[in-house]
């Protein structure tokens, strides 16, 4: 219960700094609706960009929250807080918020686009948004400023893509899952389970991986004491002359 109450604190403190960069926010979400509305000259494949460029709106949300927070991550641990708790605090605030992104994108690209199979569209709109959550954590846990961890994004993501689907550098990348979810959704017959899986396995190793970087980021060393010695009590006054 009181594990429960940390990490509903962490959410609701990351959710009120998160949502005072409005222009940052803004400019996350119109990044992947310009990537779709770009290429809608190619057809139903512009939901595929559209869908998979939305991963860099979500964990662009996620890095800023890691990387505005550090300080305080280091206190909170002082403090009591286990650092599985502060991811799951920002996963709390993070998952809502990027499953209402991916619907508002869902409702867009099957209005406009009118894929085959529009409820897959949504399953692979939302596979991105929570897939974006680790990889956001993990970016965020592994870089030390938010110029970098933009670079990181935008190279991941563009190189998903940039790449022929088929090739087996799209494979490695994590958002094949979820590109394949939304592809299948534009015809009658594609891949539904290996694609779900595939995303739910590299989310858990992303998760992993950002548990054990925020571990070592905001590890306290606490030193022993020498056997025999007593702890520092608090200074004195020192005397005054004459006394």
């Amino acid at each position: 219960m009181k594990s429960l109450r940390r990490v509903m604190i962490m959410a609701e403190m990351h959710g009120r700094d998160l949502t005072k960069r409005h222009a940052a926010l803004g400019l996350l979400v119109a990044l992947p609706l310009s990537f779709y509305l770009a290429s809608m000259g190619s057809g139903d494949k512009s939901i595929v960009a559209g869908g998979v460029g939305m991963a860099f709106a979500i964990s662009g949300a996620t890095l800023f929250s890691v990387l505005s927070s550090g300080e305080v991550d280091q206190r909170l641990v002082l403090s009591g807080y286990r650092p599985h708790e502060l991811l799951l605090g920002r996963l709390v605030f993070l998952g809502p918020m990027g499953l209402a992104i991916a619907a508002a994108f869902g409702v867009l690209m099957s209005t406009i686009t009118q894929p085959t199979r529009p409820w897959l569209t949504f399953i692979g709109l939302a596979a991105v948004a929570l897939l974006s959550i680790p990889f956001g954590l993990a970016v965020g846990a592994a870089v030390p400023r938010e110029l970098e961890g933009t670079l990181v994004l935008i190279g991941v993501v563009g190189m998903q893509l940039a790449v022929n689907p088929a090739s087996a550098v799209s494979r490695v990348l994590p958002f094949y899952g979820p590109q394949e979810l939304i592809s299948s959704s534009l015809v009658a017959d594609g891949p539904i389970a290996g694609p779900l899986v595939l995303t739910f396995l590299y989310g858990m190793a992303l998760f992993v991986l950002a548990r054990l970087l925020v571990t070592r980021r905001v590890a306290v060393t606490r030193h022993s004491r020498a056997p025999g010695t007593e702890p520092l009590g608090p200074p004195r006054a020192g005397r005054r002359a004459g006394e």
